[in-house]
């Protein structure tokens, strides 16, 4: 490679950031926000849509440029990038390619370096998990792009193990890059200026300080809501004064079954919603809870976890690998599928919430910084240009 060049231009899937904000685009932006080193990397956004207002900050920046495709096969991701955005990235060729949600366009320059970030193997390990479309398409595309890759940096040491395993990838060319917290939201009129905690303008069905126990995600099968809220049903028999539950995340691919038990438990006045939360509601919510819970039988990572444990909170969450590196001996843990287990830790947190005995103890907040996750990719990008 020439490191004598001043620019080095990298081509990023951008795709995410064309929809209102999610874990992916959450990642994509805060990385590019934090990047060290502005003047050296210029980052091309690719997408077949324009890009959402929530990512006006990442526009503004100097060192970014947004590329939109057309044509037809526009109105679909999946075709887009498969089939347009390759002649797009040929026609003024980048010097190295961003997978920044672990797929690769196909037809990539021989030359062309190429870092992955990747996030999980649902397409693996739950495959019922995912949209049929959306399973289909990373298929066709996942292996071609773990093997293409010159790097790839997983956002959990367990995640990055499981990918080497899957596809034998040389472990040399694997690392970790930890995902970040910040707490400050910026808006598109300056760099930095918060965005103003919800007043007047919180919802008329937001609970009181300290009457909720929260939990934050897309409700889909691998987030195992329905052992949640079997367990939180048990624990409305057994807390004189029970906590609400919330949950903050839109509804997903679950069950017709599951949705109507929800609904009831919603109409029961049980179970409080909110499934078109924005950073600064959600951001709110996590600072109003008495504790947070995440039941997930798998996750990559677990952003919302470590966002509630940044916003001082104490958690309970399954028993899986992503969760204890984030929450390490500061929080419960539980059986993701243990219903009785789960209804025995809302109650005793609940105890110890109302005793004023509740403590989030060594927990180390600084260490969880977008800055970290942002040089490593850089680190990988300047190995590889």
């Amino acid at each position: 490679m020439n490191s004598s060049r001043k620019t080095i231009k990298v081509g990023v899937d951008a795709r995410p950031l064309s929809y209102s904000t999610s874990g992916v685009s959450r990642v994509i932006s805060r990385i590019l926000y934090h990047f060290p080193d502005k003047n050296k990397y210029q980052f091309y956004l690719y997408s077949n849509r324009p890009p959402h207002s929530d990512f006006d900050d990442i526009l503004q920046l100097r060192n970014t440029e947004w590329i939109q495709g057309s044509g037809i096969l526009s109105r679909y991701g999946g075709s887009w990038f498969n089939a347009s955005l390759p002649f797009l990235i040929r026609k003024n060729p980048p010097d190295l390619f961003w997978g920044s949600q672990q797929v690769l366009p196909p037809f990539l320059p021989s030359g062309m370096p190429a870092v992955l970030t990747y996030y999980d193997l649902v397409l693996y390990f739950f495959p019922d998990a995912m949209r049929f479309l959306a399973r289909i398409q990373q298929r066709a595309v996942q292996r071609y792009s773990v093997n293409r890759a010159d790097r790839i940096l997983s956002i959990s040491t367990q995640t990055m193990n499981d990918m080497i395993q899957k596809f034998h990838y040389p472990p040399e060319k694997a690392g970790v890059s930890l995902l970040g917290y910040e707490q400050t939201i910026r808006n598109s009129s300056s760099e930095n200026i918060k965005k103003p905690h919800l007043k007047k303008n919180k919802p008329e069905t937001f609970p009181e300080k300290n009457s909720f126990i929260l939990s934050v995600s897309t409700m889909e099968p691998r987030k195992n809501y329905s052992t949640l809220l079997k367990a939180y049903e048990k624990y409305l028999e057994l807390e004189k004064k029970p906590l609400k539950l919330v949950i903050a995340g839109r509804r997903g691919w679950e069950s017709s079954v599951f949705f109507q038990n929800l609904d009831r438990m919603i109409g029961e006045g049980k179970v409080i919603t909110f499934e078109n939360a924005n950073d600064s509601l959600i951001e709110e919510l996590y600072q109003n809870a008495a504790f947070f819970v995440m039941p997930a039988v798998y996750e990559g990572f677990g952003l919302p976890l470590l966002e509630a444990l940044c916003s001082g909170k104490y958690a309970i969450a399954s028993n899986i690998g992503p969760f204890h590196e984030i929450g390490g001996n500061s929080i419960s843990y539980v059986d993701a599928l243990d219903t009785e287990a789960w209804t025995g830790s809302l109650t005793a947190v609940t105890e110890l919430f109302r005793k004023k005995q509740l403590k989030l103890k060594g927990f180390r907040k600084n260490e969880w910084t977008w800055e970290r996750t942002a040089r490593i990719h850089q680190e990988a990008f300047d190995e590889l240009s």
